[in-house]
């Protein structure tokens, strides 16, 4: 998470969902919801908010899975 967390701002937005790591930064301003549900989820382990939100999968999975860096490790 260490590497996860050095991306926290809008310059350089990653988080993790389900191990997984996401390079959101190009969504910021794109977001449905707005920048600030990104922004608040920027260089954390997201998953409990992302479930919350979306329930894990339909659209918003897809959309999730178009910006996967790769598996968190560690």
């Amino acid at each position: 998470m260490d590497q996860v967390a050095g991306h926290r701002s809008a310059a350089s937005c990653w988080a993790a969902v389900d191990g997984q790591v996401y390079d959101l930064t190009s969504w910021i301003n794109r977001h449905p919801g707005g920048p600030e549900r990104i922004l608040s989820i920027c260089g954390t382990d997201a998953t409990q908010a992302f479930t919350a939100q979306h329930g894990g999968g339909g659209i918003a999975g897809q959309i999730l899975r178009s910006f996967r860096i790769g598996p968190l490790a560690g």
